[in-house]
């Protein structure tokens, strides 16, 4: 059963609701990349290195795919590079090739070798494989980036949306290059910081992608206004013991804050526990699990000296990781469950009244019983409307 919203303009008592609902009840629950090739161009989307995917490393519903690192744009237009694999689906390409679905992945850690297409699919505890799987079944073929600096070399900035954007447009940009069966006709579909990803993707697109057609993008309960909680919800003095995941997910968008400001000195809001549980997600144990572990039943504030409430720091982290509520140009679908209490429902409702207020054509759709990770299942039927209505795979 699901509810749907396309414009809630009413007042709403965000902060207060959010803050409340993350202290009471939220929870959260190295290999494969092939060696560096000269390159005839090094624009955003050209490739440094290609190989096919064996028959064991395909997804189910894939015919073909291939491992690729290719060159994309940091948050600061620096050059980089990000891995990612894509997928053919099988049968007969269509007039004018396979149309494609660029799929950004969810919270999978913080250091190269954890990206999801290096994992088996995992991101958190969840598997985006059948997701994957299912636009292959509908004909579409798939183009999933890592990010930069998790399935190759680079630096990782958790949530650094503009990175995040760029990364998830220039592997359909690569997927061109090395498959001629591939169209330029796509649609941006991303879950929890993948659904972030993808709203920067499709705020970027026209400018920074021009000779891509974008038709619209799907966005599974994407990380927004989580600036506000981080700003409310740190600091020494607060006792209360939130799930380890939340905490880790803190931790991450401070050390990825950091690499990009330096001059702000953010880690000298952590204390030495929080410094040393930081290292651990950095160097790449476990991914995120080692980290969870050593924050598991502890209180918030032992990871911090002081509270995150400085006004410029403030004003640092909504640059670095505010999801954009303007400059859209083709559809929005948002999708969020109303039991989600990793990104609660509040938050996605306020992006919604965001959306509304800056005159984007966006829709929310409410699926009451789906937590964070059900959602995808559940708003399948959803999902595959919404494609075959922007983008029809044949």
């Amino acid at each position: 059963m699901r509810n749907t919203t396309t414009d809630r303009r009413g007042k709403f008592p965000m902060r207060r609701t959010v803050v409340a609902l993350f202290v009471a009840g939220s929870s959260v629950a190295a290999t494969g990349v092939a060696a560096a090739e000269p390159a005839s161009s090094t624009g955003p989307g050209t490739i440094v290195s290609s190989r096919s995917l064996d028959a064991a490393e395909l997804i189910p519903a894939a015919a073909e795919g291939y491992r690729l690192v290719y060159r994309t744009t940091g948050r600061d237009g620096t050059p980089e590079i990000s891995g990612g694999n894509v997928y053919l689906p099988k049968g007969t390409p269509p007039p004018g090739g396979w149309r494609v679905v660029s799929w950004a992945h969810g919270t999978s850690g913080m250091a190269q070798g954890c990206a999801p297409n290096l994992m088996g699919g995992i991101a958190d505890t969840h598997d985006e494989t059948p997701q994957l799987a299912d636009y292959l079944a509908q004909g579409y073929a798939v183009a999933a980036t890592d990010y930069i600096g998790l399935g190759a070399s680079g630096h990782y900035e958790y949530l650094a949306g503009p990175a995040e954007g760029h990364a998830v447009l220039d592997i359909v940009r690569a997927g061109r290059l090395v498959d001629s069966e591939i169209s330029d006709s796509y649609a941006l579909a991303g879950h929890s910081i993948g659904g972030h990803a993808v709203l920067h993707a499709a705020q970027l697109s026209s400018s920074y992608a021009p000779e891509l057609d974008l038709r619209g993008t799907a966005a599974f309960a994407p990380t927004s206004n989580y600036e506000q909680l981080i700003s409310a919800l740190t600091g020494p003095d607060l006792a209360v013991s939130l799930p380890a995941g939340l905490q880790v997910r803190v931790l991450m968008v401070l050390a990825g804050l950091d690499h990009a400001r330096p001059e702000l000195a953010v880690t000298d809001y952590l204390s030495e526990r929080g410094k040393q549980v930081l290292a651990i997600a950095e160097s790449g144990e476990g991914c995120l699990k080692s980290a969870e572990e050593a924050l598991a039943g502890r209180p918030f504030g032992q990871l911090f000296t002081k509270p995150l409430s400085d006004p410029t720091l403030t004003a640092a982290l909504r640059d670095y990781m505010a999801a954009p509520t303007t400059g859209y140009h083709r559809p929005l679908l948002i999708l969020q469950g109303g039991a989600d209490n990793v990104q609660p429902i509040p938050t996605t409702i306020l992006l919604q009244q965001q959306l509304q207020q800056g005159n984007v054509n966006s829709r929310l759709m409410l699926y009451p019983a789906a937590n964070h990770f059900t959602l995808l299942p559940q708003a399948r039927h959803d999902t595959a409307e919404f494609l075959a209505d922007i983008l029809p795979s044949h």
